[in-house]
Order: C-alpha cells, then structure tokens, then sequence
C-alpha cells in the first residue's frame, strides 16, 4: 500500500487547494488547546465512518465542506502523525485511492509557523 505522505511544502498547497479535503482526526479537545490547521475539519478518529457514511448533504451540513469521493485527495492530520497514519490507511482499505497523510502532523505545523514569525 502506497505511504502517501505529505510534507509541509505540500500541505501549504493543499490548503490553497479548494478540491483537497484536509482532516483533523484529534478529539475536539486537543483542537480546543492547540487550534487546527486552517482550512482542515475535525472528524475525530472514531467518527471516521461519516467520511464514508453520512449523505451528501448531512456531510455539508455538519461540516460546511463537500462529501469526499473514493477520487478525492484526503489529507489526514493529527498531532504528531501516527493517527493520521491510521486514519489514512483505514480509508484506502475501503477504497479511497487518494489518502493521505501529513507526517508532521500538528507538531511540525505549529513549529513552522513559529519559525515564520520570527
């Protein structure tokens, strides 16, 4: 099975990217301490299944972001890059042939962005 991962540089493109889905698989607490990355959704790991699940619609409304296809570009985050891993992998069993995962996760983001201001 393909790594499919995605490094910083990339991701910087993906969220410029309105046809890439980015997703934040940390529980919303750990998004409530740190933020999440711009542009990203949180769909916790253990709601996964709504990426598959939820119609069309219930996917926009409850995230104000279209429903992915099985051709989508997903972009898995968390934060230092081992749920995103898992996040990744669960879906591409089920046939989502462009997921993926950022790496650095929430980690390297935020230390990236720290580096820019400075």
């Amino acid at each position: 099975m393909a790594e499919n991962k995605v490094d910083y540089e990339e991701l910087l493109k993906d969220q410029k990217n309105p046809e890439v889905l980015i997703v934040d698989v940390r529980e919303p607490s750990e998004i409530q301490e740190t933020g999440k990355l711009p542009g990203s959704i949180n769909v916790p790991m253990n709601n996964l299944q709504e990426l598959v699940n939820l119609s069309d619609d219930e996917f926009l409304n409850k995230y104000g972001k279209s429903k992915p296809s099985k051709e989508t570009k997903i972009v898995f985050s968390c934060r230092s890059g081992m749920r995103a891993k898992r996040a990744k992998e669960s879906l591409q069993g089920l046939g989502y042939t462009q997921a993926h995962f950022y790496l650095g996760s929430w980690m390297e983001w935020a230390e990236k962005q720290e580096q820019k201001k400075k």
